[in-house]
């Protein structure tokens, strides 16, 4: 007897770890990230104004008199790091995650996240699986809807019908990236001239900025990483091509290519992730005044991680009675839509099966050696 009677309580134990309960004993509601501090991809200022939220919110009295301790792990990019650290988080007690930004995370820790009942308001999101998946809504827009936006800026703003993608396809994203092109072509009625899928991560580019300039592209679409954005337009500009629009995701979005790139006299655009970074509009008064605070790198990964931790505190302020994270993911799941200004759409986490919330971006343009903002509306991309 004795013995069932352990066994009962030993299960009762496990039953209370998975789901987080004990948290709701404690004088703190944790809340865990997972983020590049360390390695190829840092992403430190993410979960450093995802910080500053909270302990602005400790110091206004916490959620209903309770203090959140955010508890940020380390990953570096390396994906046995990734899976290690989510189960870390999960037995210190977190009742849900706010602010991750690893590039590694959704497909590492996917199938632990639904296991383990645990929710994530993800602040940086670049992979497929981190759209698909009902465990995960990330606030920022992504590569994919981007592609389908600043599509539509060419062919509906610039009036571009001879518009060609060369597309970095990265592990896992082909389907992702056929159905971001799909969706353009189905809204705009238009289709690519040329659709290449084949472009390396590293190497010379001339030779397809040549099978643009020869098939007659009036603008084209480039989706790399911020490293072969300024190769490519200084290929592009020996080649002469002035007079084609080049149309680059946000991650080409940095002061760093306005610098190297700016003198060029190319028509550069990019898309945003949320309202620009680099504008001083109303909208991003109060992230700006956060990332100042934080000490932080004021990026369009630290607007992600002060909207992450921002929508995370308003959730669980509708929560009555005990913070756990049964509770927490009752909450997301049944919250009404918030709207913010530095997003296109409402963002929700909902009871889907999975979640792109973010479906409006901006459209910027480099002026000189900065980017300048084409136009205040945000480009909303229909039927998502």
């Amino acid at each position: 007897m004795r013995r069932h009677r352990a066994v009962l309580v030993a299960a009762a134990l496990a039953a209370s770890a998975l789901t987080g309960c004990g948290s709701g004993g404690d004088d703190t509601i944790k809340i865990g990230a997972i983020a590049g501090l360390t390695g190829q991809f840092v992403t430190a200022e993410v979960v450093k104004t995802a910080q500053q939220v909270f302990d602005d919110a400790n110091e206004a009295g916490g959620v209903n008199g309770r203090k959140i301790e955010y508890i940020v792990k380390d990953d570096a990019g390396d994906p046995q790091r990734t899976a290690q650290v989510a189960r870390e988080l999960a037995d210190a007690g977190v009742v849900a995650m706010a602010g991750s930004a690893s590039f590694t995370d959704c497909d590492v820790n996917d199938a632990f996240y639904r296991q383990a009942r645990i929710s994530s308001v993800m602040a940086v999101a670049a992979t497929p699986k981190c759209f698909q998946t009902p465990n995960i809504a990330p606030v920022n827009v992504g590569p994919f809807t981007l592609m389908t936006a600043v599509l539509l800026h060419a062919s509906q703003k610039l009036k571009d019908k001879k518009i060609c993608n060369f597309t970095v396809v990265l592990p896992g994203s082909e389907e992702a990236v056929k159905v971001a092109l799909e969706r353009w072509e189905q809204l705009s009625g238009q289709k690519l001239v040329i659709n290449d899928m084949t472009v390396p991560q590293s190497g010379d580019l001339t030779p397809y900025l040549l099978k643009a300039k020869q098939a007659g592209c009036d603008a084209v679409l480039f989706n790399p990483a911020e490293s072969l954005v300024v190769p490519w337009l200084q290929a592009a500009k020996t080649l002469g091509m002035d007079d084609v629009d080049f149309l680059l995701l946000a991650p080409a979005y940095t002061d760093g290519v306005a610098k190297a790139v700016g003198g060029l006299g190319l028509n550069v655009y990019a898309g945003s992730e949320f309202e620009p970074f680099t504008s001083d509009s109303l909208a991003n008064k109060g992230w700006r005044a956060t990332v100042t605070r934080a000490d932080a790198q004021a990026t369009a990964f630290s607007q992600g991680g002060y909207l992450a931790a921002k929508f995370t505190l308003e959730v669980l302020e509708t929560i009555q009675g005990e913070v756990t994270r049964d509770s927490v993911n009752a909450a997301l799941r049944d919250m009404t839509p918030i709207e913010d200004p530095m997003l296109g759409t409402p963002w929700e986490f909902g009871p889907g099966e999975s979640h792109a919330p973010n479906q409006g971006s901006k459209i910027v343009r480099l002026t000189g050696l900065r980017w300048v903002v084409v136009d205040d509306t945000f480009i909303t991309v229909p039927g998502a």
